[in-house]
């Protein structure tokens, strides 16, 4: 024994799920024009408290500090052009114990230059001196220093990358003399 008809069960529902949809205009009717009920106020900036001078990570929770932005100066030309020449210094000793020479060459390489050399074998360098200066050849980038460094064996090109203006010369690249053929 049912207490409702079916009907009155169908218009329950139906008034139910009218109700549900809420103030919906319905199509063809002009939206209504319902303003909010409270208005946007812009809140006065001077009662806060500043943000501190570093960036936390939302991620890690470690606070981040602007990085300085390095530039060509005179003293990130010199510094450049002293790096290349000690880490050319430290390659071009095929005489070495390969474990001493790979200790000494190794923290002046970036980390993908590290695994790069991690395997030559001293023996097979030609070079064994410096014979003059390096020359900085390329400033196109504060970041990359493109450096010639003359050896007994011809110029051997190196390319140092930094991370930012006080970051060290790192060598990415130490590419031998061209052989002319």
């Amino acid at each position: 024994m049912n207490r409702f008809p079916l009907r009155t069960t169908a218009l329950i529902c139906t008034l139910a799920l009218t109700g549900c949809a809420g103030n919906q205009d319905s199509p063809g009717e002009e939206p209504s024009q319902n303003p909010p009920s409270a208005s946007a106020t812009m809140p006065d900036l001077n009662h806060f408290t500043p943000p501190p001078s570093g960036y936390v990570d939302g991620h890690t929770g470690e606070k981040v500090t602007p990085i300085a932005v390095p530039t060509w100066d005179a003293e990130s030309r010199s510094s450049v052009v002293a790096a290349a020449e000690k880490a050319i210094r430290a390659f071009a000793r095929p005489s070495l114990e390969e474990d001493t020479w790979w200790a000494e060459l190794e923290p002046l390489l970036n980390e993908q230059a590290a695994q790069d050399y991690a395997y030559v074998d001293p023996a097979n360098i030609p070079a064994t001196a410096v014979t003059g200066p390096g020359s900085l050849t390329d400033e196109s980038s504060a970041y990359v220093g493109y450096v010639d460094v003359p050896t007994d064996a011809g110029v051997y090109r190196l390319i140092l990358n930094r991370s930012d203006a006080g970051s060290p010369w790192l060598v990415s690249r130490i590419s031998p003399p061209e052989t002319s053929s």
